[in-house]
């Protein structure tokens, strides 16, 4: 008899009391649990759970008992402080008894009968093994074994069920033994027993290498052989599990699909216009084709198939929308119909488009909408209507060009007789000015307004009515003031119409649409202000019920919006007024759901946008729940296994599942989404208030600093990183330097820490880039040694990590490895990468600027990276290592020639010969940096071989081409540098004056412009005949159209921009008027006019 038999009963009891449908009870009981058993004998909990779970008489108890033992088991042991030191109750278990238990689930694996408990055991045993360390349990794999090989189905089943949540247990066997047994189960007799190897298998793939699942691609037209018995059979519940199941591989790995692609279209596209079939298989059928539109687009593009298939499917479902009395008469615009097909269907075309474009796309499209459009059914025009609003954004390239006509083809559906038909004229109209902006706004807003803004008086339909409001919010955020201003009056008088509907959601609508014109037409709102200023404010005043929630948000929105437009002048009479009202609502505020809450937090950031520093007296109320917000934690769940997540985690709720290892893990998104707005709101008010935040600063870092390793939320991260700077700089503001250098301090190295070993290129980039901000805000040394010695390793561990990649994507091309799919994914690699390798030089910039010298002696690593890069064909990286090597001469001064040697020749090549302009540009920039800041180290090297270089490209034929302006113009401004430091030592000082003379002007590079025009008015003051040769016609002219032209396009600091105003005027006016006249008509029209509106001339 085991140890635990006595206990196991008393503990029996005790669970009837756990399954007791009386709270108190159950209560009760679950406190005994915790208190009696697990806080003070875990070890005999888990022993009873064990011996119950296979010896219990009761089904249900048995499968009870596999549920707790899970529970328990994997949860904390007593006595756990922290998260990173956490102990699971499991591991705490003496042997003995985790020999026992092991030995029990066994046991219970042989013998259980009931499904429902087996399925139980194996999630039992799968989750024990999973928190054992590897060969902790060496009797498990060949108990496995012997399952997979047994004469009971149930046996074999459950082998497989336990290898899709560990396996890992397969890694290590023989590659072919354990294919030739995954492909023999796929044929097994029993259907639950293919499906389980199914997903076995998918698991076995996902736990794999890239390389290893290449190798794994022959089993999967086995794999498919488990869908056909399934549809023939019309086991439609198992069919979508195994096509489900299907899908994450199709995400992950898609090539492993590549053989099979053209059967897996038919056989899907079979059941996805069935419509015999429950919507959830259709559905999944289809989704399976879509993923693999998504994760691998040029492979089925190739099949020509694809398209040809999967479009008409779609535009059947699309269709299969059906009249609904209650569409029309509802108060309420919640979506209830998400998981309908038509709607399934309008977000794949979507997707499709999205993910294959429009030239495959679009003619099979096309092929039906018009005939649809035609039909008199109005579900085939809804339909056609639908999908060139989902389709539009993907199909954007194709479809631009046929804008005129795709706009006549919808347009005349405003006058449908179906509202429903109206209705998806609307969302194609709103769709489309978002997707082709601002071409549709500033060509056809003829055409679209003139039949919208007449369909937002169709009070009989209020839902198209409302929509076409909706559509009106998406034209105006994309449109001109001057496009829109001529409508301003109609499109006010028809929304204060709709302000006096009796459905809520009109005036909802007809708020946020006025919203989005006051922003639109900022000052020009004004004459609007009288009429609807009062009627916001009354809502807030009076509409207090719980239903008008969501409108009174909708009001602050409206009347943030309009405060904004019309300025704090026009605002300021209603000002108090408006805060005594948001500050009751938000003490009024107390459901967690109340949508007034976000619309809160964003009115008071407008309202501290309009008031300034006038609204510091105000932060003690906004502040508090915002600092809630930025502090809350995710909520998560766990499903068990069929455990079904709409019924206890709705989806309107805000949460989202994954599947992670066969495992359903739900996280509530609102949370985090309301979490992420706080954090961006805290930039806002850092950014308007200054120094007026700074009493928050110190409570603000310490939550900002933790959320940059905040991992569930990407957005979250961001904005955390991004309200660091600003925060810092309110400190500053308020002159409390001594605490700005002290919290720094304390934050330096979390950040550093984050640097060296973040691997999302896109968060790595907004770090390095708030790192130098908060340097520049900082200021001179602010790191200690130690802090400069680990940014130069953090610096070097993320450029080491994208040369590898450089170098393994050369491998891979030379290998001739890539295809369509791989060059797109590496572009988007290659553009991100290069994003954020310049940002690693705008921080190494950020640190030699702070600390000079100081720090050249920290940068030995640095620069064997950057040798590395100069050494590579690749432009961007040798760009990249110059860069590093011209901030070096510029903070390093003269004391930077130690470094100098392996980059000199590198620059002048660069220069001389490179093909890429923006290495061309960083080399020249490099060269005048030399000049300015080098001194006399360096002008050998200038003189014999970078002037000549620079006269050479300022020379080229093309120097002025749109591709090599910026690499011309910063070689001429080198040479300003040159002169202005080194003329009297240059051979032919006066010719090259004259050369760079001729090569002027500058008027793209606004960096280099102002030194470049600084010098030439000085040598126009000190030696003017340099460059006119006295008064040379030819040289007079050339010169105020320099000045001309950079007046004109650039802009310049107040007194150097007077001087060369006064040095223009002074020229022109020591002309002849016929020369003047002359010369008039040589300067272009758009410089002749931007001059007069400045005021030049």
């Amino acid at each position: 008899m085991s140890q635990f038999s006595q206990s196991a009963a008393q503990l029996q009891t005790l669970m009837g009391s756990l399954m007791s449908s009386d709270n108190t009870e159950r209560t009760q009981a679950e406190a005994a649990l915790t208190n009696e058993w697990v806080m003070t004998q875990p070890q005999v909990v888990v022993g009873s759970l064990a011996y119950l779970i296979h010896q219990a008489p009761d089904a249900q108890a048995r499968a009870f008992a596999s549920v707790l033992l899970r529970r328990i088991a994997l949860q904390d042991a007593p006595g756990t402080d922290s998260k990173e030191d956490a102990y699971t109750v499991w591991s705490k278990v003496p042997a003995d008894v985790r020999a026992s238990v092991k030995g029990e689930l066994l046991g219970a694996l042989c013998d259980e009968t009931d499904r429902s408990a087996r399925h139980k055991v194996c999630d039992t045993i799968a989750d024990i093994n999973n928190d054992e360390a590897q060969g902790e349990w060496p009797d498990l794999l060949p108990a496995l074994y012997s399952c997979a090989q047994d004469g009971n189905a149930l046996l074999r089943e459950s082998a497989y069920r336990i290898f899709s949540l560990c396996p890992y247990l397969l890694a290590k066997q023989p590659a072919d033994a354990v294919n030739s047994a995954f492909i023999g189960a796929f044929q097994d007799s029993d259907a639950s027993v293919r499906l389980a190897a199914l997903k076995a298998a998918v698991a076995y793939i996902l736990s794999a290498d890239d390389k290893q699942r290449l190798a794994l691609a022959t089993m999967v037209p086995h794999m498919l052989s488990v869908l056909e018995p399934l549809l023939r059979d019309k086991d439609e519940a198992n069919l979508v599990e195994a096509l489900s199941a299907l899908i994450e591989p199709a995400e992950e790995s898609p090539k492993l699909f590549r053989s099979v692609l053209s059967n897996l279209i038919t056989f899907s596209t079979e059941i996805g216009k069935n419509d015999e079939f429950e919507n959830a298989t259709r559905q999944t059928a289809i989704e399976l084709l879509v993923t693999l539109a998504e994760s691998s687009p040029g492979m089925c593009r190739k099949n020509t198939q694809f398209c040809q298939s999967i479009v008409p499917v779609c535009m059947q479902m699309m269709s299969s929308i059906e009249e609904e009395p209650e569409w029309y008469t509802t108060d309420t615009l919640e979506d209830s119909d998400n998981d309908e097909n038509y709607v399934f269907g309008e977000q794949s075309m979507d997707r499709l488009a999205i993910a294959l474009g429009g030239k495959q796309l679009l003619p099979i499209a096309f092929n039906f909408i018009p005939q649809m459009l035609g039909s008199q059914e109005w579900s085939q025009r809804h339909a056609a209507l639908m999908a060139i609003s989902s389709i539009g954004e993907g199909c954007y390239k194709i479809m631009r060009h046929e804008l005129q006509k795709i706009l006549e083809l919808i347009v005349p559906y405003f006058q449908d007789p179906h509202p429903r038909v109206r209705y998806a004229v609307c969302n194609c109209i709103g769709q489309m000015a978002t997707d082709y902006a601002p071409t549709l706004q500033e060509q056809h807003h003829q055409l679209v307004l003139s039949s919208l803004i007449p369909t937002m008086e169709d009070a009989a339909n209020p839902r198209v009515q409302t929509h076409a409001a909706a559509a009106m919010v998406n034209f105006a955020e994309e449109a001109n003031k001057r496009v829109l201003d001529p409508y301003l009056d109609t499109l006010f008088q028809r929304l204060m119409l709709m302000l006096e509907s009796n459905k809520r959601y009109v005036q909802e609508q007809a708020i946020t649409t006025i919203a989005t014109l006051a922003d639109n037409a900022q000052e020009r709102f004004k004459k609007y202000y009288g009429t609807i200023m009062p009627m916001l404010l009354n809502v807030l005043e009076q509409a207090t019920d719980v239903e008008h929630r969501l409108l009174r948000g909708k009001a602050m929105e409206c009347a943030t919006f309009i405060a904004l437009a019309v300025g704090m002048e026009v605002f300021s009479p209603d000002a108090k007024r408006f805060i005594e009202l948001l500050t009751a609502t938000q003490q009024s505020v107390t459901d967690p759901d109340d949508p007034q809450a976000s619309y809160l937090q964003a009115a008071w950031a407008r309202l501290c946008k309009i008031m300034g520093a006038d609204f510091a007296p105000i932060l003690p109320v906004v502040m508090p729940p915002l600092i809630a917000s930025a502090k809350l934690q995710p909520d998560f769940a766990i499903l068990e296994s069929g455990e079904d997540a709409e019924a206890n985690y709705s989806a309107e709720d805000g949460w989202e599942f994954a599947s992670f290892g066969g495992q359903q893990i739900g996280i509530k998104t609102s949370t985090l989404e309301e979490k992420c707005t706080a954090v961006e709101l805290i930039i806002s008010y850092a950014k308007d208030m200054g120094a007026n935040f700074v009493s928050y600063a110190a409570e603000i870092l310490e939550i900002l600093i933790p959320l940059f390793k905040f991992y569930f939320h990407e957005g979250v991260r961001t904005a955390a990183a991004a309200a660091v700077p600003p925060v810092l700089a309110s400190v500053k503001l308020a002159g409390e330097i001594d605490s700005l250098r002290q919290v720094w301090s304390s934050i330096c190295p979390q950040y550093i820490s984050v640097l060296a070993h973040e691997e999302d290129d896109t968060f790595t980039l907004q770090l390095f880039n708030s790192f130098a901000e908060c340097l520049e805000i900082v200021g001179e040394n602010s790191m200690t040694d130690e802090q400069m010695t680990n940014f130069t390793a953090a610096a070097v561990e993320q450029m080491d990590k994208y040369y590898q990649r450089m170098k393994d994507r050369e491998e891979a091309r030379k290998a001739q490895e890539l295809d369509e799919d791989d060059e797109e994914q590496l572009a988007e690699e290659e553009l991100i990468e290069g994003l954020t390798i310049d940002e690693v030089a705008k921080a190494v910039h950020a640190v030699l600027k702070t600390h000079g010298v100081k720090y050249l002696q920290f940068t030995q690593p640095l620069l064997h990276v950057a040798h590395k890069y100069l050494a590579e064909q690749d432009s961007s990286a040798r760009q990249w290592a110059i860069c590093v090597f011209d901030d070096l001469v510029e903070f390093g001064g003269p004391a930077s020639w130690q470094v100098a040697g392996d980059f000199l020749q590198p620059i002048v090549t660069a220069v001389q010969q490179d093909s890429a302009p923006d290495l061309r540009q960083a080399a020249a920039y490099g060269i005048g940096i030399m000049a300015q800041y080098g001194g006399d180290a360096y002008l050998e090297f200038l003189v014999s071989v970078g002037l000549p270089s620079l006269l050479a490209v300022i020379s080229s034929p093309n120097a002025r081409s749109e591709e090599n302006v910026y690499a011309t113009e910063n070689a001429v401004a080198a040479i300003a540098k040159l002169l202005r430091a080194h003329s009297g030592k240059l051979p032919d000082a006066q010719g090259v004056l004259q050369a760079w003379f001729q090569a002027l002007p500058i008027s793209n590079d606004e960096e280099e412009a102002p030194g470049t025009y600084s010098y030439l008015l000085q040598i126009l003051s000190e030696q003017p005949d340099l460059l006119l040769r006295g008064n040379d016609p030819v040289a007079v002219k050339h010169l105020v159209k320099v000045l001309a032209e950079g007046l004109a396009v650039c802009s310049f600091e107040q007194q150097l921009e007077a001087a060369m105003v006064e040095a223009m005027k002074k020229t022109i006016g020591s002309l002849d008027d016929s020369v003047k006249a002359a010369l008039w008509t040589e300067i272009p029209p758009e410089q002749q006019q931007a001059l007069q509106e400045k005021n030049y001339l």
